[in-house]
């Protein structure tokens, strides 16, 4: 194996455990490497503190010194550098553009977003802009898990809807209430004439709700026909895995 095979390899492994904690046999499926394989460069990533063991014999996960080396580089980038590997997924199993916001006060701000690489249709990349909350889905998606005084707080102010309009505060308090236990947002152009998405919040650290996850696509093909169960089942699961992931951080 080539030096240059072998830093490939490593960094595969590395992609797959910034999702979480798992075994060889599970690295190696995820990576489509063989288990000889992983298990040597596991070896060679332990030996410098890019991963660790849960637990003697059990599963890997991220080592302290690449944590700490990638939040020495940008700190506020951390956690970019968490959920990109989901979001990526998402995009990479839909072929749609998924990303996250996070929630700033009352506003969602648009962290990252990726998409396949194959999109034909791009849809406009608002990484870096902040929107009213229940004017994108990802917002959405946090207003909902707003306590009733918040939810009532954030109704009481003057505010527009996504086209400019009045704010019909009662149909926005009562959309807020059809969104399932789950708290996933799934929106066929109510938001953005000639898109579909799908949004789900996650929570940080400290356990509170604190961004959500979206993937979209042009509504003529996203998401393809008898595959919207799939993609809602995939951006719920993700947002679930990343709050375990967060909160356990």
């Amino acid at each position: 194996m080539s030096g240059v095979q072998s830093i490939e390899r490593a960094f595969s492994i590395l992609r797959v455990l910034a999702r979480g904690p798992l075994g060889v046999t599970e690295i190696a499926d995820r990576a489509e490497l063989p288990k000889s394989t992983v298990s040597r460069l596991l070896n060679a990533l332990e030996a410098e503190g890019a991963v660790e063991q849960v637990e003697a014999g059990g599963g890997y996960s991220v080592g302290s010194a690449l944590a700490t080396l990638g939040a020495s580089s940008n700190p506020s980038a951390g956690l970019r550098s968490v959920v990109r590997p989901f979001i990526e997924e998402l995009a990479m199993l839909t072929g749609g553009s998924a990303g996250f916001t996070i929630r700033e006060g009352d506003t969602a701000y648009w962290v990252d977003d990726v998409d396949d690489g194959d999109e034909l249709v791009k849809l406009a990349d608002q990484t870096g802009q902040s929107f009213a909350m229940h004017t994108i889905p990802s917002g959405f998606a946090m207003l909902a898990r707003f306590s009733t005084d918040a939810l009532e707080e954030y109704l009481a102010s003057e505010r527009v809807s996504a086209d400019g309009e009045p704010l019909d505060v009662d149909e926005l308090r009562r959309r807020v209430g059809r969104v399932g236990f789950d708290g996933v947002v799934v929106s066929r152009e109510e938001f953005d004439a000639g898109v579909n998405a799908v949004a789900a919040p996650f929570r940080g650290p400290d356990g509170e709700w604190v961004g959500a996850l979206y993937l979209q696509g042009p509504s003529f093909r996203f998401p393809e026909d008898g595959d919207e169960r799939r993609v809602v089942k995939l951006v719920s699961e993700a947002a679930m895995q990343l709050s375990e992931r967060l909160v356990a951080s």
